[in-house]
């Protein structure tokens, strides 16, 4: 009698889909263990030391440059018109529009309503933005891992990150795609922890939307992300493709077709309104206070505002799909890399330069770090291998998705747009950082601790080597000549990306 309890346990342990946080050792197919616990204060003090120290660093000497610098030439600007509505003071006409959804310079203008037309102001949010992704992504490792260490290991990655650091002071729209993003997947995984947790009862009841808040919640998040940028959009599919795979995955009597016709009665109601219409109306409601006309008139008629709604929305995809036309017909711009060589960190992007004659040269560069970005593709490559040979680890499946929804989008765009660049990497960075966590608490019962403690060590050394070329911190050109690791920058024919590795 006493073997009947602990096959339970071992039985609850085990269940494919069931993510409680037990004090119970797992050892799965792949030979992988982990050990889920409860929350406890350690990780609420982990958590909060890490976000705090992330947005530390991110927030010294914020105010330099003291002036507007690359795309904040675009974005700060329209946020000065959303909060003071003048030419004179913000200094584009009041019409001008960046081909971008509104939600991220609505963020912007936070920032200046509350700090002024200055470079605290411009850049605050995006301080909050990136400090705040940090903390959502330690929940996410948490909740996905079951391990302290491994969510710290994920947090503190991410925290001091080049590319995510830099995009973080500067007011540019990628770093709330980043926020968005990284809080859907993490608002998707409680709903399917919730309904594991709360048992089958509960999850027959289709038309119960409001009992899954944490879906609605995700659908709300890639609406926001979606109304800063549109490659938000690779996100919503990410989450709506985790939501319905574990849907299909569920228990249930049948084959194949049954249990998918029961899945979809049992679970369309609730997708819809998170997958569709909360992201709509997300999307929609941005644009509010930004585009007039009537909202009761025809739609089809002049002056309404679903007929300009629309216009705008043409006008902003035609410039995408003609962007060439548009703006780099003889035009060049030596930083463009396409999206396949954005991981290997094969050309970065310099948003500040200022090279006097003598010594105290600055620069800010938007870089990946190499130590955490090279040795992240390797962790991808065999967590996708886990993931075909059918070993389970749900979080390599959740990693997986959530870098390739908003990666291959870049991929795409990249094939048929001239120039793209290395800051559009920053939405998957925390997937890159999750896939070497989950990696390393995976493996760390085969190999001893002190190497991920080594690999952290390492990352945060080459980080405050970079942090001067990351923050326009004055230095030597031999200095600065010591950071650009790669020289070959002979330029390439009809392109505008250099052959070779430049770092230039």
């Amino acid at each position: 009698m006493r073997d009947v309890p602990t096959r339970k346990v071992v039985l609850i342990g085990v269940s494919k889909y069931n993510l409680q946080w037990s004090r119970t050792k797992l050892k799965g197919k792949s030979g992988l263990r982990t050990e889920k616990r409860q929350w406890s204060w350690s990780d609420t003090i982990a958590m909060a030391a890490i976000s705090a120290t992330a947005g530390v660093i991110r927030g010294i000497h914020l105010s330099r440059p003291e002036f507007i610098y690359s795309d904040e030439l675009f974005y700060a600007r329209e946020g000065c018109i959303y909060v003071y509505n003048s030419q004179l003071t913000c200094g584009i006409p009041l019409d001008a529009v960046s081909p971008h959804p509104p939600l991220g310079k609505w963020l912007i203008s936070l920032g200046i309503r509350v700090f002024g037309w200055e470079p605290l102001g411009w850049r605050v949010a995006g301080l909050v933005a990136g400090t705040v992704t940090v903390a959502l992504l330690y929940l996410l490792a948490r909740r996905l891992l079951g391990s302290t260490w491994g969510a710290t290991f994920t947090a503190g990655l991410l925290a001091i990150d080049f590319l995510h650091f830099v995009q973080s002071r500067i007011a540019m729209l990628d770093v709330y795609v980043t926020l968005f993003s990284v809080a859907s997947f993490l608002f998707v995984v409680i709903d399917r922890d919730r309904l594991t947790d709360r048992g089958p009862e509960v999850r027959g009841r289709g038309f119960g939307a409001l009992w899954r808040p944490w879906l609605l919640a995700a659908g709300l998040a890639t609406g926001a992300a979606i109304a800063t940028k549109w490659v938000g959009l690779g996100g919503l599919l990410g989450v709506a493709a985790l939501s319905s795979v574990w849907a299909l995955a569920r228990p249930s009597a049948g084959r194949f077709y049954t249990k998918f016709q029961r899945a979809l009665k049992r679970e369309w109601p609730a997708m819809v309104l998170a997958f569709v219409v909360a992201p709509s109306l997300v999307y929609i409601v941005s644009y509010a206070p930004r585009i007039e006309g009537s909202a009761f008139a025809l739609p089809w008629s002049h002056g309404s505002w679903i007929r300009n709604f629309a216009s705008v929305q043409r006008e902003m995809l035609n410039f995408h799909r003609h962007s060439k036309e548009i703006l780099y017909v003889g035009k060049t711009n030596a930083y463009v890399s396409p999206a396949w060589s954005w991981p290997l960190i094969k050309r970065p992007m310099v948003y500040y330069s200022n090279e006097p004659a003598g010594d105290g040269h600055e620069r800010i560069t938007a870089m990946g770090s190499p130590l955490v970005w090279w040795t992240s593709l390797t962790a991808l490559a065999y967590l996708g291998l886990q993931v075909v040979r059918r070993r389970r680890n749900d979080a390599a499946v959740v990693v997986l998705t959530g870098f390739a929804a908003l990666y291959v989008p870049s991929l795409l765009m990249s094939s048929v747009r001239p120039a793209t660049f290395v800051y559009y990497m920053l939405p998957s960075v925390p997937f890159m950082c999750l896939a070497l966590a989950t990696v390393a608490v995976g493996w760390i019962h085969s190999f001893p601790r002190w190497i991920v403690v080594g690999f952290l060590v390492v990352a945060v050394v080459l980080f405050a080597f970079f942090y001067p070329v990351l923050a326009g911190v004055p230095l030597s050109h031999e200095a600065v000549q010591a950071r650009q690791w790669f020289h070959d920058c002979r330029p390439a024919t009809g392109i505008a990306a250099p052959a070779g590795w430049c770092w230039q």
